[in-house]
């Protein structure tokens, strides 16, 4: 399927809020595809910066493709996230990381958590491209992965198509950042995941309450597709004549 045909098999199906969205990193800017514009091209600014999470929540909104930068990052965790480097060091994120009310309790725990997202390495990239996955292509705009918000019961839905034929169970990933455990650790994992986000995250993409991430690298994601029509969405629970205690 087609980038177009698997974001709209994915909505109709599912009835999602949003389409889904898509990720690619570019090792160099000398790779960008033509005619992918910068973020905040058109803004008139100078040197306009945003969260990457916000960034993503603009793509979920319609917004892109586009291309960003290093420059660009005020999360040090976007940064990161995106295979730019962190933009300073990490003893200097303590003062607004570490603490009661903050992120972490400690350092350790934060080089835990960094870690056990696999990241890209420092400079790995130099752009990330962002946009609806309807936008992008099989060619110049593969994406590496594809986003999609939704209600844990359409959640439920798509990980169950993708495990129909195989039944390999999805595994969830939470307490780090959102940016952070979306990216390379599908990327590197190769496997899709879920996640219930973090506060700043979720606040960035703008998500509800009851609204979640699913994340797939986009070569699997057509087996999820493919298989929505197959898959049981029904109990036959109320078949049966149940006790309940009390």
């Amino acid at each position: 399927m087609t980038p177009e045909k698997l974001s709209r098999t994915l909505v109709e199906s599912e009835d999602l809020s949003y389409n889904p969205i898509a990720v690619k990193f570019v090792a160099s800017l000398g790779n960008l595809p033509e005619g992918v514009k910068k973020f905040g091209a058109f803004s008139g600014q100078t040197a306009p910066k945003s969260f990457l999470c916000a960034m993503w929540g603009d793509a979920l909104r319609g917004a892109g493709p586009f291309y960003t930068t290093k420059d660009q990052q005020i999360c040090g965790g976007g940064a990161i996230s995106a295979g730019f480097g962190s933009p300073m060091p990490l003893e200097a994120a303590e003062k607004f990381m570490i603490g009661d009310g903050k992120l972490f309790g400690n350092m350790d725990a934060l080089r835990c958590s960094l870690s056990s997202t696999m990241p890209f390495e420092d400079g790995e990239f130099e752009a990330e491209i962002v946009g609806p996955l309807a936008a992008m292509n099989d060619d110049t705009l593969r994406p590496d992965v594809v986003l999609i918000v939704c209600k844990p019961y359409q959640g439920q839905h798509i990980m169950r198509a993708y495990g129909f034929d195989s039944g390999e169970p999805v595994h969830g990933i939470a307490g780090g950042s959102t940016c952070e455990m979306v990216s390379s650790y599908v990327v590197k994992t190769g496997k899709p995941t879920f996640t219930l986000g973090d506060t700043g995250g979720n606040a960035g993409l703008g998500l509800a309450s009851d609204e979640l991430i699913l994340t797939f690298p986009y070569d699997r994601l057509g087996i999820a597709v493919s298989n929505l029509p197959r898959i049981c969405r029904t109990s036959s629970m109320h078949k049966h004549t149940l006790f309940h205690e009390r």
